[in-house]
């Protein structure tokens, strides 16, 4: 079964007419295969309905699927926002049966979960799915995993969860029915189609680590029987002292010192990276964008502007690898980077979006700035985590 993929950006003041310019330039990569499914993105400056709306009517018949984006549409050639806003697609393109979506706004994330991945493979008449692109709202992801994973059992899933500018809930999950502030979305990849995917976390452990002996799904209470923000202080070497005298946000302060639960993986092991969100002074809390149980063992990471640019080489190297495929073999990518990741960078994460064109060069990307990303490990399955990197090529 061949498939097709194309990638188009609009960039305009009006919502439809980015839609129409977006949608005009995927069509013309797809070689003449009609598109079975639509992975769309936008950022939160445009108003999601109306994006929506301009998508169903610019590809009838076609399913969509999506998230909105933090900073703008990642290109090869850098970010794309000139400031009123960016939206982005990528088609796939290939006979009937290559593409499904379904999607769930189940409040509880496991049958979330569960009810998208069952109606998935029900609209594939029984198939198993080779991989799923996944995109939620923030909060549910881990549950929402464990669910596809009680109905697709060892199908690798890739992805990133919605985001908006300045974490102030404005965004939106694209169903093909409408946009939602809650739930997840999912598009299945069926028949023949071979992919490579990678996730990947530009941290290095340090010696700070601590037993979480107190955690409360996103909460971080205590670690080693001290009140969690005492001891991410005092690893933080007063960066976060002014947050530990008042409370407030710390995302900026840890995104190149996160904390990560380390997983034994076989021989080896893999740090689930996790990024502290906002210190409540007056209980000695830290809350977080993943989950952590009692008894985790948490540490300190460290990372590096240069390391964070770098990374995408790795990536892309790591994803080919796992595929088994070639440079020559890649049609199509899926590019999620965190959010954190790229306020950390500033202007330089174009310098690391242009290693697309100079390792992948000609290839569509697709790249949306997310909160939280999904990813496969072979030996620990797909989980969640926050400051990386996901990428899924299609050949």
């Amino acid at each position: 079964m061949t498939v097709s993929i194309g990638v188009g950006v609009g960039a305009a003041a009006d919502a439809e007419k980015a839609v129409r310019a977006a949608v005009e330039q995927a069509r013309t990569q797809l070689g003449g295969l009609p598109a079975q499914a639509a992975y769309l993105t936008a950022t939160v400056d445009y108003d999601a309905a109306r994006v929506h709306a301009a998508f169903r009517e610019a590809l009838p018949g076609v399913a969509l699927h999506g998230v909105t984006t933090s900073l703008g549409v990642l290109t090869p050639a850098g970010v794309r926002n000139e400031g009123y806003g960016a939206v982005a697609v990528m088609l796939l393109g290939g006979v009937p049966g290559t593409a499904f979506v379904a999607s769930s706004t189940e409040v509880d994330g496991r049958r979330a979960g569960e009810a998208a991945a069952r109606e998935l493979v029900r609209r594939a008449g029984g198939r198993m799915p080779r991989m799923i692109l996944f995109n939620a709202s923030p909060g549910e992801e881990e549950a929402m995993l464990e669910g596809i994973a009680s109905v697709c059992p060892d199908v690798p899933c890739q992805g990133g969860s919605a985001a908006d500018h300045a974490i102030a809930g404005q965004w939106s999950v694209f169903t093909h029915e409408g946009p939602v502030p809650a739930g997840v979305s999912l598009l299945g990849v069926f028949g023949e189609v071979r992919v490579g995917t990678a996730l990947s976390t530009p941290y290095s452990p340090t010696g700070e680590r601590a037993r979480a002996t107190g955690a409360q799904g996103r909460t971080l209470l205590t670690l080693d029987g001290q009140p969690a923000a005492r001891v991410l202080a005092r690893w933080m070497d007063g960066a976060i002292d002014d947050q530990m005298r008042s409370g407030g946000n710390i995302l900026a302060q840890t995104a190149l010192r996160p904390i990560a639960v380390r997983r034994g993986v076989g021989q080896g092991e893999h740090y689930v990276t996790v990024h502290p969100a906002h210190v409540h002074a007056d209980k000695g809390t830290v809350d977080v964008f993943a989950r952590i149980e009692p008894e985790d063992e948490v540490c300190l990471m460290s990372g590096t502007a240069e390391g964070l640019v770098n990374e995408v080489a790795h990536l892309i190297d790591k994803s080919l690898a796992q595929g088994g495929l070639t440079v020559r073999d890649v049609k199509g990518a899926s590019l999620i980077f965190c959010a954190g990741c790229a306020g950390a960078l500033g202007p330089r994460i174009d310098e690391g979006l242009r290693t697309f064109a100079r390792l992948l060069p000609g290839v569509p990307v697709l790249g949306l700035c997310t909160f939280g990303e999904q990813g496969h490990i072979p030996g620990l399955g797909n989980v969640h985590q926050d400051l990386s990197l996901s990428l899924t090529l299609f050949a």
